[in-house]
């Protein structure tokens, strides 16, 4: 087994549990009887004594834009003319710019490597242009570039009409250099988890090892000496590279999924450039890989079982039988065989279309009639839900960089025990998110990141509850973290359907917007947005 250096032992994390969401009307807080709460260990006061916030700026300097909606929207696979396209992106009256900048591959080391990092610009016409821009990134879930598209459609364009978003492709993803290190075979043993091997556990999860084996050693050698420089805390080096760039105090950070490890690694590095922190839909931060993956389960499966319920209520073809059909499919899909999907093509369709698809109640038809379909055999429609998440979701450099991330990781002979534990909580989800651990079999595991011991801002937490990439029970482990910090944040939930909370609710972004000000946000600290 090929295991590069630089591996730490990690202490595993303690979860706890959010507190319960105080339920609102709609959105609007209502009137504050309470004291405003001052979060944050830097909170100022002006001249009367009103606690302030850091203040921000917009860029004195700024990364050389062009204009790049044609080539996005073809990266991507959306309509340019003015149709509303995928998951109600709609690019009309939407300003997209791009640019690429220049980092070093590992700063520390001055190895004299560099890469390139892409960004990607989103303003309307209403944008003012010396707006202080929000800098989003989403990790190694998905490119930046795409999550930024969902906030074209209706619910997230009020937020971008207040202020562009700036998106920070991960390393190896995306806009950034990309990253081709492994062969169609070992590529294919990854899409579908080993099952080619049959329905034995045991047998998948060594196919799977072996590929994922050789792949190590590939990549190793293609990336060598960097390959352990694309984890989160690598691109955390990136986003002070931008501020560098734009010669600004700090930066508002917009975090989606796993982009809040970026953001919190971030946060550790450089505690006082952070003027402003949202976590929406995060995980956990430093948190062993065996509950990362249970918790994973556990979220997606309760997602699921939203999308049928909801699916049901708004007429679809899966009617009353819902997880009847899917279980069908997963339970077809065990071995990839026929036309078959595999279980895990068949989860990574249906999530990937649930986090950047249409999820009004026309999305959600055609979402379960596709599923229909593929039960009764033409599997088309499904297919090309599964080709989509396999671009967005399952690239060389994800790969890479989760391997990076990956703490803890369980041995291959454990793994088909815990399918068989989950699959009993999470009978669609427990397989695959166990299998999924055997994909860094024989791949180095970067150093792990310092936590942040301070904020200089109190974040502002979105979760997510049917969060469709990584389940909403990934947030409750930040919440050590921030005790920890000695820091209060506010949260607010959201029970819809859909990959980031800022991006498909109005709600949300409102609050978004009164976070941004100077003042702290008051109480309450716990608040609820309607789906």
């Amino acid at each position: 087994m090929h295991s590069p250096g630089r591996r730490r032992a990690r202490t595993r994390g303690v979860t706890a549990l959010l507190g319960s969401v105080a339920l609102l009307a709609g959105c609007a807080v209502g009137p504050d009887t309470g004291p405003n709460v001052v979060r944050g260990d830097n909170a100022q006061q002006d001249d009367s004594g009103t606690p302030k916030q850091p203040q921000l700026a917009a860029p004195k300097n700024d990364l050389n834009w062009k204009p790049c909606a044609d080539s996005i929207a073809d990266k991507y696979g959306l309509a340019k003319d003015g149709a509303t396209g995928a998951g109600g992106v709609e690019l009309k009256g939407i300003e997209l710019d791009c640019a690429r900048y220049d980092v070093p591959v590992n700063a520390a080391e001055q190895s004299g490597n560099t890469i390139r990092i892409g960004a990607v610009r989103a303003r309307t016409d209403k944008t003012p242009k010396t707006a202080v821009p929000l800098v989003l990134t989403s990790g190694n879930d998905m490119p930046s570039s795409r999550t930024l598209l969902s906030f074209t459609g209706e619910q997230g364009r009020p937020l971008l009409d207040r202020r562009p978003i700036v998106a920070i492709d991960h390393r190896g993803t995306g806009t950034s250099g990309l990253i081709d290190c492994m062969t169609k075979r070992q590529r294919a043993a990854y899409d579908v988890n080993g099952a080619e091997a049959g329905r034995d556990l045991p047998e998948r999860v060594e196919k799977l090892s072996e590929s994922a084996r050789a792949a190590a050693d590939q990549c190793n050698d293609a990336l060598s000496p960097d390959q352990l420089d694309y984890s989160a805390a690598a691109a955390a080096g990136d986003l002070e590279q931008l501020r560098e760039r734009w010669d600004v105090e700090r930066l508002a950070l917009l975090s989606v999924g796993d982009g809040s490890s970026v953001a919190l690694a971030y946060a550790a590095q450089h505690p006082d450039r952070v003027g402003r922190l949202i976590m929406d839909s995060p995980v956990g931060y430093n948190v062993s890989a065996k509950e990362v993956a249970a918790s994973r389960a556990r979220g997606l499966q309760e997602s699921l079982a939203t999308f049928i319920r909801r699916c049901a209520g708004a007429g679809c073809a899966l009617g009353a039988n819902g997880a009847a059909v899917v279980g069908r499919l997963m339970s077809a899909g065990a071995t990839a065989s026929g036309d078959a999907l595999s279980d895990t093509e068949v989860l990574q369709a249906v999530t990937t279309a649930l986090a950047v698809g249409d999820t009004s109640p026309d999305g959600l038809k055609a979402l379960g009639s596709a599923l229909v379909d593929a039960d009764r055999g033409d599997t088309a429609a499904l297919r090309r839900l599964a080709e989509q998440g396999r671009a967005l979701r399952l690239a060389d450099g994800q790969v890479v960089s989760r391997c990076n991330d990956m703490r803890g990781r369980p041995g291959g002979d454990e793994i088909p025990g815990l399918a068989r534990e989950w699959s009993g909580q999470s009978p669609f989800t427990g397989t695959t998110t166990a299998l999924d651990l055997a994909r860094c079999d024989g791949w180095g595991v970067a150093d792990t990141p310092a936590a942040p011991d301070r904020f200089a801002v109190a974040p502002l937490v979105l979760i997510g509850k049917n969060d469709p990439v990584n389940g909403a029970d990934a947030a409750n482990s930040l919440t050590p973290l921030l005790l920890a910090a000695n820091t209060a944040q506010t949260s607010v939930s959201w029970d819809g359907l859909g990959y980031s909370v800022a991006a498909h609710s109005t709600c949300a972004g409102q609050v978004i917007g009164e976070y941004l000000g100077e003042t702290p946000l008051g109480s309450p600290a716990e608040r609820a947005c309607p789906a």
